[in-house]
C-alpha cells in the first residue's frame, strides 16, 4: 500500500508506539482487501466495548494505546449497564470495576462518552463524508440514509482508524461498490414495524447483497430499522429506497435482478422465528430510540400503567433522553424504565428472562439464538403488557 509522509512516520513508530500499532493494523486490514492505498475519515465510531465481550484480553489490549489520543471525532457504542445503575444489571462488582476500567482507557484516549449504537445523533456526517464506523446498524444508516462512506470496522480497526485519522481505502468508500444489485418491489408500504421483518427476511435470503427498495415509508426510524435487520441477518452495508435516499439513482439499473415480495411472505418468515407465548418483559431499543420514537411511545403511554407482573426496559442514548426529560417523565410515571448507555443485546439485563417480547429485528436475530422471543409491533406489545 501506499503511505504518505506521515503514515511512513507512523509505521516507523516515530510518532509512538500506539500509532505504529495502529497504522500496523490499517496495512493489514488494507492487504486483506487488496486496498492500494489509505484515506483519511472525518470520524470514527467504536464497538466491542462491553466487558461481556472483550473481556480481560480486551483491556489488555486496550492498555497498549493508553499513551496514544484519537485525531478524529470517536464514539463508543454501549457497554455492559447504564452508568447510573450499573446494579440495576448486575451485583458483580468485579464485572463492574471491569466494565467502568474499560470507560476509562478510552476516556483517556480522547474518545467521547456517547455509548450508544446511533452515533448519527450527536454528529450527522455529510454526503460523501468518509468514516470508519463499527457498530453494525449505524454503518447501513450512514451509507444509505446520510450517504455517508464507511465499511464495517471492527472494534479494533475502528480504533486504530480514531488514533490514525485514516482507514484502508475499500469497499464502500468506493462508488463502483456502493450499486444495488437487487431490484425489489412488495404489495404493501414498509412502515416503521414490517420494515424490521422485511429486512431480516431480505438479510436472510441475500447476504450482504445490496437491495433497491420499490417503495418504503420516508421516515427515519423506518430506515433505521430496516438497515439494522438487513444488516444483522445478511451483513448487508447499504440499501437504496426510490426517491428517498441519496444515492438511488445512481442504482438504477433494469438488468437487476427482480424479486416481489408479499407481506404475507414476510409474516409467514416472522412465526418461524418468534415463538407463540406470552413473556413478560418488552425490551425495546436497539438501536437504541430517537427523540421522535420516545415520544411516540409517551403518545401512547400517557396515562397508562404498565400490568402487575410485567415488565418494559427501554433504551436510548444520553444525549436523546436529556433532551426529552419531561417525556421521559411521562414514560417512567408508567412504571416504564429508560436506561441509557447499554441495551439488550450487550448487558446482562436479558439472562433474568427466559422469554422476551421484541420489536426490533437486530434484537431479535441476537437475543434469538440464545432465548425464546416474540417479534411483534411495538405498538402492539404495549397494548397487551399497558392498562
Amino acid at each position: 500500500m501506499y503511505l504518505d509522509k506521515e503514515e511512513e512516520r507512523m509505521i516507523s513508530g516515530e510518532m509512538g508506539e500506539g500509532l505504529k500499532i495502529a497504522m500496523e493494523i490499517i496495512l493489514k486490514l488494507g492487504e486483506f482487501y487488496g486496498a492500494e492505498r489509505t484515506i483519511k475519515i472525518t470520524s470514527s465510531q467504536i464497538s466491542g466495548v462491553s466487558y461481556r465481550n472483550i473481556g480481560d484480553a480486551g483491556i489488555d489490549l486496550l492498555r497498549k494505546f493508553r499513551d496514544s489520543k484519537v485525531s478524529v471525532k470517536t464514539y463508543l457504542n454501549p457497554i455492559a449497564f447504564d452508568l447510573n445503575y450499573p446494579h440495576d444489571f448486575t451485583e458483580d462488582e468485579n464485572f463492574i470495576s471491569k466494565q467502568m476500567e474499560i470507560v476509562r482507557i478510552f476516556n483517556d484516549l480522547g474518545v467521547y462518552e456517547s455509548l450508544t449504537c446511533t452515533p448519527y445523533y450527536y454528529y450527522t456526517p455529510s454526503i460523501g463524508e468518509h468514516l470508519a464506523w463499527a457498530e453494525s446498524s449505524a454503518i447501513v444508516y450512514a451509507n444509505s440514509v446520510l450517504g455517508a462512506r464507511t465499511n464495517r470496522e471492527s472494534g479494533i480497526s475502528a480504533l486504530a482508524s480514531s488514533l490514525t485519522g485514516r482507514t484502508a481505502y475499500y469497499g464502500m468508500h468506493m462508488d463502483e461498490n456502493r450499486k444495488a444489485s437487487i431490484f425489489i418491489d412488495t404489495d404493501f408500504t414498509p412502515d416503521y414495524y414490517t420494515a424490521t421483518v422485511l429486512g431480516l427476511y431480505i438479510g436472510n435470503m441475500f447476504n450482504g447483497r445490496i437491495s433497491y427498495f420499490r417503495k418504503a415509508e420516508n421516515d427515519l426510524d423506518t430506515l433505521k430499522q430496516l438497515g439494522a435487520a438487513m444488516n444483522a441477518t445478511g451483513s448487508t452495508p447499504m440499501f437504496h429506497v426510490e426517491n428517498i435516499t441519496p444515492e438511488y439513482r445512481n442504482s438504477i439499473d433494469s438488468e437487476k435482478e427482480k424479486i416481489f415480495i408479499e407481506r404475507s411472505e414476510i409474516e409467514e418468515f416472522r412465526k418461524k422465528i418468534s415463538s407463540d407465548i406470552d413473556p413478560d418483559v418488552l425490551m425495546a431499543g436497539c438501536p437504541h430510540l430517537s427523540s421522535n420514537e420516545i415520544k411516540k411511545i409517551a403518545g401512547y403511554v400517557k396515562n397508562k400503567r404498565v400490568k402487575n407482573g410485567k415488565s418494559i426496559f427501554l433504551f436510548t442514548s444520553r444525549k436523546i433522553k436529556n433532551e426529552n426529560s419531561e417525556i421521559v417523565k411521562i414514560i417512567e410515571n408508567t412504571g416504564i424504565r429508560i436506561y441509557t448507555d447499554t441495551c439488550m443485546v450487550v448487558s446482562p439485563l436479558k439472562e433474568r428472562f427466559s422469554s422476551i417480547y421484541l420489536s426490533s429485528g437486530k434484537s431479535s436475530y441476537y437475543i434469538g439464538k440464545e432465548k425464546r422471543i416474540v417479534l411483534a409491533d411495538l405498538f402492539g406489545i404495549l397494548e397487551v403488557m399497558m392498562s
